[in-house]
């Protein structure tokens, strides 16, 4: 069951890379986002006259899965009404839960390699100093952001059951992860609502806790990483529950999709 899984995540992979030579998937996977980062950061250096880039490098190199944890997983289901396995999908008795998490293997990897090269290109370019930082904790805190930021890129996915304006969604929810996660500017200047918002958002409480381990402060960290954790798999079930719903409306009225 659990080669059939990768095997699986590995289908999903090959079928929405197959049209990109490797240069070319390296590339739209790491090297723009990179240029985003170092884009946001130099903004960040003009915008706020400081020369101490770490929260802007910390909250950006974490915005780096943006490409394939939002846009990547966020359009699959509009891919499998495109290509014609949304009816396989629906109407298949197997476990739609595997099924699902198995569309964010891939992409969880490649955010998470983009987010630590993130890191490097920030401690080489703006001089972060990364000299007494607990790097294991950092690395562990990548890789649940990460499955957390895939979550919520699943959980988004499930809106293309629904609407026919995807793209529309896709590029608001990039940009509330701007906004909401702290990455650009902190979120104690949110009013109070957007605070809350904030703490709904996945990446939050990762950044908060890659800023706090810069601190020094692993307490907090430890804290801050659970509850990102419990985000992640909030949005996961939510993810399983509103599929299930999708799938019932789908075969009461028979059609594919609720709009």
């Amino acid at each position: 069951m659990i080669r059939r899984f990768f095997d699986q995540a590995l289908l999903y992979h090959k079928g929405r890379s197959a049209a990109f030579q490797t240069e070319e998937f390296v590339l739209m996977q790491i090297g723009y986002p990179l240029v985003t980062m170092i884009f946001y950061c130099l903004i960040a250096t003009f915008s706020f006259n400081t020369a101490n880039l770490t929260s802007w490098v910390i909250g950006n190199a974490f915005l780096l899965c943006t490409n394939a944890c939002i846009f990547g997983l966020g359009g699959i289901f509009v891919s499998e009404r495109y290509f014609g396995r949304l009816r396989s999908i629906i109407a298949s008795p197997c476990s739609k839960m595997s099924l699902i998490l198995a569309s964010g293997v891939f992409p969880a990897l490649f955010a998470i390699c983009s987010s630590a090269c993130g890191l490097i290109v920030g401690s080489i370019v703006f001089g972060v100093d990364f000299s007494g930082v607990n790097m294991p904790l950092v690395a562990l805190a990548i890789i649940i952001a990460m499955i957390s930021a895939s979550c919520f890129g699943l959980f988004v996915s499930i809106y293309g059951l629904m609407t026919d304006s995807m793209h529309l969604i896709l590029n608001i929810v990039s940009y509330l992860l701007m906004i909401f996660t702290g990455a650009e500017f902190p979120i104690k200047q949110l009013p109070f609502a957007g605070q809350v918002i904030a703490q709904m958002m996945p990446l939050t409480k990762a950044i908060m806790a890659v800023n706090k381990l810069f601190e020094g402060n692993v307490r907090e960290f430890s804290s801050l990483i659970i509850a990102e954790i419990l985000t992640g798999a909030v949005y996961a079930l939510l993810t399983y529950a509103i599929f299930g719903f999708a799938e019932k409306v789908a075969r009461r009225n028979g059609k594919f999709d609720m709009f």
